[in-house]
């Protein structure tokens, strides 16, 4: 569909969670290269630059989903959380550095 970036991550029963939050998808926003090396367990890959265009495209994520960022230092997914704001997303979550995500999130 959009090469690295599949359906949401849970599925109806099947809740992932962040800090003990619901997450209804997590987004590594770093470079496909990045998420190829490595990512959260069932992220998907929409790097920071494409965000803006491509996110609203998706029928699966609504304006409304409880969306989860994180990028490799947080630099990017601070820039992530504020696009995403900016365009109407009201229930995103800037994760920080995928060290730190990693150690909060629940696949």
């Amino acid at each position: 569909m959009h090469g690295l970036v599949p359906p949401l991550l849970h599925r109806p029963g099947d809740m992932a969670t962040f800090r003990k939050k619901p997450v209804d998808v997590c987004i590594d926003v770093r470079s496909k290269l990045e998420y190829w090396l490595g990512h959260l367990d069932g992220a998907i890959c929409i790097p920071v630059e494409k965000i803006a265009d491509l996110l609203p495209k998706r029928d699966d994520i609504t304006k409304d989903s409880r969306i989860l960022v994180y990028c490799a230092s947080g630099a990017r997914s601070a820039i992530a959380c504020r696009t995403l704001s900016n365009l109407g997303y009201s229930k995103v979550t800037d994760g920080g550095p995928i060290a730190k995500a990693r150690a909060d999130f629940v696949p």
